[in-house]
C-alpha cells in the first residue's frame, strides 16, 4: 500500500472515531437530562432558548464549513467544533426532556445502526455508482423528496385523518435525503472516487456526519413522545417521577389533571377544625371543594 493510501485510511479511522466520540458525548448528556427530574422540568420549557441555540449552531457550522482558515488552525478549529457540537446537543434538550429513557436509547441505536449501514453501503458501492459524479441526479432526487415532505407535513397539521401516517411519509422523505448524503460522504471520506475529502478536514467530515445523524434522530421524537412503543405504562424504575406528574404531553402542566382552570369564584376552600371538648374523639375536617 502506498503512502497516500495509508494516510487516507488513517484519515477515515480518525473521522469515524471522532464521530463516535461526539455521538457518545451526546448520548451521555441526553441520558442525564432524561434521568434527572429537575433537568427535565427546566429544559422541558426551553423552547425558545433551544431554538436559538440550534440556529446559532447552524450558523457557526456554516462558517466552519466555508472558512478554510478556521478549519486549518489546529487550536481554533477544535474550539469552534466543540462549540458547534455542544450547541447542537443542547438544542435537543427540549425534546429529550419530554421522552423516556427506553425510547431515547432504542431510537438512538436504531438511527446509529441506520447510519452505520449507510456508511458501509456507500463505501462498498461499485465504481459505476460513484455518487460523487452523480451530484445533479442526487440534487433532483433530494428536491423531489423535499417537495413530498413539505406536502405531507402540512397535511399532518391540517388533516387529522392522516395522522400519524402523513408524518411518517414526511420522516421517510427527510431520512432518505440524509441517508443519501451519508452514503455520498462515506465515498468522499474513503477517497477512492472522483471527489475526495481533504485529509486535513477530519473535523469537518465528523461534524457533517453528526449533523446528519441529528436530523434523522430528531424526527424520531414524534414517536418517542406521542407513541412510546418501547415504554410500558407502568414505567417507574428509571425515573424519579410518577405517571401523573411525568406525563410527556400534559394537558395543562400548571394545574396537574385539571383540563381547564375554574374561575376564581368557583373555588371554595374549607379548612376548619371542629373542637368538641366533650366528645370522645375530635372531628378534623380539611377539605377542598369545587363547585
Amino acid at each position: 500500500m502506498d503512502a497516500g493510501g495509508r494516510k487516507r485510511k488513517k484519515f477515515a479511522r480518525k473521522t469515524y472515531l471522532t464521530f463516535a466520540i461526539i455521538s457518545a458525548a451526546a448520548l451521555g448528556q441526553w441520558i442525564i437530562v432524561c434521568f434527572v427530574e429537575g433537568a427535565r422540568k427546566i429544559f422541558g420549557s426551553f423552547y425558545l432558548v433551544n431554538s436559538v441555540t440550534f440556529v446559532l449552531a447552524g450558523l457557526l457550522f456554516l462558517i466552519f464549513m466555508f472558512n478554510k482558515n478556521v478549519r486549518s488552525h489546529r487550536i481554533y478549529s477544535w474550539i469552534f467544533a466543540i462549540i458547534i457540537i455542544e450547541l447542537g446537543i443542547f438544542s435537543m434538550y427540549v425534546l429529550v426532556a419530554r421522552t423516556w429513557v427506553p425510547e431515547m436509547l432504542a431510537y438512538y441505536f436504531f438511527c446509529l445502526l441506520l447510519m452505520t449501514a449507510a456508511l458501509i453501503i456507500g463505501c462498498n458501492l461499485s465504481f459505476s455508482m460513484d455518487l460523487t459524479q452523480l451530484i445533479a441526479p442526487l440534487f433532483i432526487f433530494s428536491f423531489i423528496l423535499f417537495l413530498a415532505s413539505a406536502y405531507f407535513l402540512v397535511a399532518h397539521v391540517f388533516y387529522p385523518a392522516m395522522v400519524p401516517y402523513a408524518f411518517l411519509v414526511f420522516e421517510i422523505c427527510i431520512t432518505g435525503v440524509m441517508i443519501t448524503n451519508v452514503m455520498l460522504h462515506a465515498q468522499t471520506i474513503k477517497g477512492d472516487r472522483w471527489v475526495q475529502m481533504s485529509l486535513d478536514d477530519c473535523l469537518l467530515a465528523a461534524l457533517m456526519l453528526f449533523h446528519e445523524f441529528l436530523v434523522i434522530y430528531a424526527l424520531t421524537f414524534y414517536w418517542q413522545i406521542n407513541i412510546h412503543y418501547f415504554t410500558s405504562s407502568d414505567y417507574f424504575w428509571l425515573s424519579t417521577s410518577t405517571k401523573s406528574s411525568h406525563g410527556t404531553t400534559p394537558l395543562n402542566a400548571d394545574y396537574d389533571d385539571y383540563d381547564v382552570r375554574p374561575p376564581g369564584d368557583e373555588w371554595n376552600i374549607n379548612n376548619e377544625t371542629s373542637y368538641d371538648w366533650a366528645a370522645d374523639s375530635w372531628d378534623l375536617s380539611n377539605e377542598l371543594q369545587m363547585k
